[in-house]
């Protein structure tokens, strides 16, 4: 059987060879925490079976349910580990008899080996705020449902870098990394230049093996709203305010002058006639004695 690399798989093919003398050729292919082991023993039977076990750091050997007694050169041992912050070992079992079994020696499955795909952004644009949303590729795990997606950040909390750049001018650009704990990773940046196109491509790596990095996502590009836009929009809506605010003023100005006239226009009532004080005049008219006329009552 011929191992080669298939599309992004890493495939580490090593000849083992069991204590017997038994040789076989194995590869453990790698991408997005999926982990596939693959043989071939040339000298072994046409009717050779094989039992895969695995094992995690501090862990005792565990065979593989699905891949006991097996007449098969391969099996998908992904469901079987999950942690992967820990070493993780593979070792081929040969039956060369229903009572004899040799072991090959055991091959490594740790950080070192992983390949990931690209992730995917979106980006949405707020003024001058850009957005962009980071989703990750899905991973095959046993902590995973059957029928869904498992992104891989799930399982791991990789180190995210995105970067944003002026897709005139790529040596205008802001980058940053940041630790992701959650599914979906979401950063922002601020300051982007008004009428410009703005992209953004999206990586990740291992937490703890920065090598095992992933390439870099498809572009998503975005415009910046131009000044000549928005000068008309806040010319728009100073006008509006405007508009909204000279009926509310003038209703204004108009309520005090409203209120004096309706004290001077009120009647003048009985009290305020009779009142003498009101009959002294402000300043003092000088009287001629000669006007004065003295007019007796007669009595009869």
């Amino acid at each position: 059987m011929e191992l080669s690399t298939v599309g992004l798989f890493v495939v580490v093919a090593l000849l083992i060879t069991g204590s017997n003398g038994t040789v076989c050729y194995a590869a453990v292919e790698s991408l997005d925490l999926r982990c596939l082991l693959q043989w071939d023993c040339p000298h072994a039977s046409p009717n050779t079976t094989y039992t895969v076990q695995t094992k995690t750091q501090g862990d005792p050997w565990q065979e593989v349910p699905w891949c006991v007694w097996i007449s098969s050169r391969s099996c998908d041992v992904s469901p079987a580990f999950s942690n992967f912050e820990l070493y993780n070992m593979i070792r081929l079992g040969v039956h060369l008899s229903p009572s004899s079994t040799t072991w090959m020696r055991p091959l490594k499955f740790d950080y070192s080996d992983f390949t990931f795909s690209p992730p995917s952004v979106s980006v949405s644009l707020k003024e001058d705020h850009l957005t962009v949303k980071v989703q990750f590729p899905c991973a095959a795990n046993r902590r995973c449902s059957l029928g869904r997606c498992c992104p891989i950040s799930e399982l791991i909390h990789p180190w995210t870098t995105v970067t944003v750049y002026n897709k005139q001018n790529h040596s205008e650009y802001q980058r940053r990394t940041v630790w992701t704990q959650e599914v979906v990773s979401h950063v922002e940046f601020s300051g982007l230049a008004a009428g410009q196109n703005y992209c953004a491509v999206a990586n990740f790596s291992f937490p703890t093996f920065s090598m095992a990095a992933s390439p870099k996502s498809s572009p998503q590009c975005v415009q910046t709203v131009s000044q000549s836009v928005l000068l008309p929009a806040v010319c728009l809506g100073i006008g509006l305010t405007c508009l909204l605010l000279v009926p509310l003023l003038a209703v204004f100005l108009k309520r005090p002058k409203h209120t004096a006239l309706t004290s001077e226009n009120q009647p003048v009532t009985l009290a305020s006639v009779q009142d003498p004080d009101s009959l002294v005049p402000l300043s003092p008219v000088p009287v001629d004695p000669c006007d004065i006329q003295l007019e007796f009552a007669s009595h009869t």
